[in-house]
């Protein structure tokens, strides 16, 4: 892994148009974004201080010093010993040369933010919230190809997963089969809810021991990651024979599904894209069984921005990707939702491509 040069750049670009002189990063996500590493925060501080001119910096644990530069390529780390108080150090580090605005990044723990406004009172600090979100929403090609192949590695993996069903295997016993299927290329172990019966009009329902009975509905909603860019794929079907209501209402969500994707073909809103895949469902009588935005955006996160919901007047662009994801859901019958990955082009849309009708029995 290295520094990824593109990504800093472009948050420089951003951050000299809006007079942000400083930007500090603790780990995480956008640390991961900037410098294609990831790790939890700790109790030692490790920050990367990215100026809006020149290379970055980074304020270490001494002992860490070599292990930063080899995974990120960052050659000025300065270390601090474990007698220091890191947060004087970083106050020399921040140059005075590029003014008094000083960007924090949104996942920052509390109690280092309070240290950083202690030692630097006389600074301005601004949430840079807007701007890693801005930026990561709109991926490039490679990150793109990965999100494209994980998303249909992760309806591969569901799919594969249904052959394994049989009669008296509990939710927990799938989830297990699939975190097993989501593992391949990324450090980081996949997801998935698997729902049986009545359990599926639950939304989020994450699993236990409900066992599957002949002809129960079925909802497994999985991701696994590719070089960290994740997939989301939901697929509903019925384990044997399917009701004349479950074809039915499905065959809304189906069509709210589409619709939901045409909309973004047609450059609509994330907004309107929300409320033309509600007013399909709500004018074919179910609009209160509907109880969640329409979509959100993929990346190195299963949630981010941008969000396919009422209230997100920001035009969709070519790079962005998300969700399409309607559902019904209906408490003590079933719920059904279907979930594709979309990613938004300068010709229309890229989408995942699961066989819908051919699963809706199996």
């Amino acid at each position: 892994m290295s520094n990824n040069p593109n990504n800093v750049s472009r948050l420089q670009t951003h951050m000299q148009n809006s007079d942000i002189g400083v930007i500090i990063v603790p780990l995480g996500v956008n640390f991961r974004w900037l410098f294609s590493k990831l790790e939890a925060p700790s109790e030692r501080l490790v920050v990367g201080i990215i100026a809006a001119e020149g290379p970055p910096k980074f304020l270490v644990p001494s002992f860490e010093v070599d292990r930063i530069k080899l995974l990120t390529g960052v050659s000025e780390c300065v270390g601090w010993e474990e007698t220091q108080d890191p947060y004087d150090i970083l106050r020399d580090l921040i140059p005075k040369e590029f003014g008094n605005v000083i960007g924090i990044e949104p996942k920052m723990w509390f109690s280092v933010f309070k240290h950083i406004t202690n030692v630097l009172p006389q600074k301005e600090f601004i949430n840079s919230e807007n701007i890693f979100n801005n930026l990561r929403a709109i991926k490039n090609q490679e990150e793109l190809k990965y999100l494209a192949k994980a998303s249909q590695k992760s309806g591969d993996a569901i799919i594969d997963a249904f052959n394994e069903l049989e009669i008296g295997i509990s939710e927990s016993e799938v989830i297990s089969i699939l975190k097993n299927k989501l593992t391949w290329g990324s450090d980081e172990k996949g997801d998935a809810l698997v729902q049986f019966g009545d359990n599926t009009a639950l939304p989020h329902y994450h699993g236990g021991e409900r066992k599957l009975k002949k002809d129960n509905v079925v909802l497994i909603d999985a991701g696994g990651s590719l070089k960290n860019y994740w997939g989301d794929i939901t697929i509903t079907t019925v384990f044997g024979k399917a009701t004349k209501r479950f074809k039915d209402i499905y065959d809304i969500v189906y069509e709210a599904n589409k619709k939901g994707k045409e909309a973004v073909i047609h450059n609509k809103l994330p907004s309107e894209v929300d409320t033309i895949t509600r007013a399909y469902i709500e004018k074919k009588g179910y609009g209160k069984y509907y109880t969640h935005r329409t979509g959100h955006g993929i990346g190195l996160e299963v949630h981010e921005h941008p969000y396919i919901v009422g209230n997100n007047q920001n035009p969709l662009v070519p790079g962005n990707s998300f969700t399409i994801e309607p559902g019904i859901y209906i408490t003590g019958e079933f719920g059904v939702r279907i979930e594709d990955n979309v990613i938004k082009t300068t010709t229309g849309i890229e989408t995942s491509k699961i066989p819908r009708y051919g699963l809706l029995e199996i």
